[in-house]
């Protein structure tokens, strides 16, 4: 493998300490080469982010192999083959610590991204429901562009109404459809978030942290839920119109899949550090490898590793340094992907890499405990 891009960015480090300054851009650096070594990268992640590894590869020249499940299926995969991946990437940090933390997999992770959660709904469902949709997310959308959090979570608890009413549902057997798609809880965090979704909702509301999944289960028991592994499994069916709505998608992979959606605000779409305490608030129980984990509710961070046993640790390290530099975030935004700047280090500094232990607590790589 060239060293360009590894001494550059060693050069680049040096130079900031030298003269006091943080790190200067290593886009530039990034640019010297590409790796031509036939060695593969072996990815898995949430599904709904494998084309930002391939891409992210591809940048390099690093051959990819990436696997794409829901972040619980694919720690249950890497606890099973603990030297079968470089890197494993969540949705939830939380999966990756109360999971391979404790089977030592690993003992640190960066976080390099945030996301919040939508309701995508079909461009293909009945015209005058459409049309209802269509102007709540307009108003919605205006009422968020405003500031104005208040009229947003007034909408928000309409447009639930709106998807678990009878005639909503009633509806969608007429034609043969499913009112809502959801991934299981206990394979893919987008599912246990939607569900935390609509506890936020009731909570807000002094209803009940129950009540919208209480219509949510009825639905469920009626025959109108469409249940998949993981939430990319539910892009074609709701372009489709076989199902109406999801509930609910990271906003991210609605935007990179074109599908339409409803915004929620910040109370209820575990997108804003500043609610951490509230989104607590919400917590659901999984079972993994029959045991029962409950998860609360938490600000959503695409979390990433290198396994203790991952082979090619040079390479994974490569591409998570590539990830934390403007050129990362760039192909982020290009993907709908909103990048940490900087990007977070949690855990044991000293069981990462050599040059990611150099970065924590630069302009890049800040630690956060």
């Amino acid at each position: 493998m060239k060293a360009g891009i590894v001494m550059s960015i060693i050069i680049s480090l040096i130079m900031g300490l030298l003269i006091g300054y943080s790190i200067p851009s290593i886009q530039h650096a990034q640019q010297v080469t590409k790796t031509t070594t036939q060695q593969y990268l072996s990815v898995i992640t949430a599904s709904l982010y494998s084309q930002l590894f391939k891409k992210a590869g591809n940048e390099l020249g690093i051959n990819m192999a990436v696997t794409g499940m829901g972040s619980v299926q694919a720690a249950r995969q890497v606890i099973l083959n603990p030297s079968g991946y470089s890197i494993y990437a969540s949705i939830d940090p939380y999966i990756l610590t109360s999971l391979l933390y404790p089977s030592n997999i690993t003992s640190w992770y960066i976080a390099i991204a945030s996301d919040q959660m939508v309701i995508a709904y079909s461009p293909n469902m009945p015209k005058p429901l459409l049309n209802t949709v269509n102007n709540l997310t307009m108003t919605e959308e205006a009422a968020l562009r405003d500031g104005n959090y208040t009229e947003a979570i007034i909408i928000t608890k309409e447009f639930l109404d709106l998807i678990f009413s009878n005639e909503t549902l009633d509806l969608a057997h007429d034609y043969g459809t499913y009112a809502i798609g959801m991934s299981n809880p206990n394979t893919d965090p987008e599912g246990y978030r939607a569900l935390m979704v609509l506890q936020l909702t009731g909570i807000y509301w002094g209803l009940g942290r129950n009540y919208y999944v209480s219509l949510f289960n009825y639905a469920n028991s009626t025959g109108n839920v469409y249940e998949v592994l993981a939430g990319s499994e539910l892009f074609g069916p709701v372009e489709t119109g076989k199902v109406w709505f999801d509930i609910a998608i990271y906003k991210s992979s609605a935007e990179s899949a074109g599908l339409p959606y409803f915004p929620l605000p910040p109370q209820v779409n575990l997108g804003d550090p500043a609610y951490s305490g509230y989104y607590s608030e919400a917590y659901v129980t999984i079972v993994v490898n029959g045991q029962s984990l409950v998860v609360k509710g938490a600000p959503i961070q695409l979390a990433l590793t290198i396994p203790n046993q991952a082979p090619n640790k040079v390479l994974a390290e490569e591409l998570i340094i590539y990830l934390l530099t403007p050129g990362g975030h760039e192909l982020m935004k290009k993907l709908g992907i909103e990048p940490l700047t900087p990007a977070i280090f949690y855990g044991n500094v000293s069981a990462a890499p050599p040059l990611i232990r150099i970065l924590v607590n630069s302009s890049l790589l800040e630690y956060g405990g």
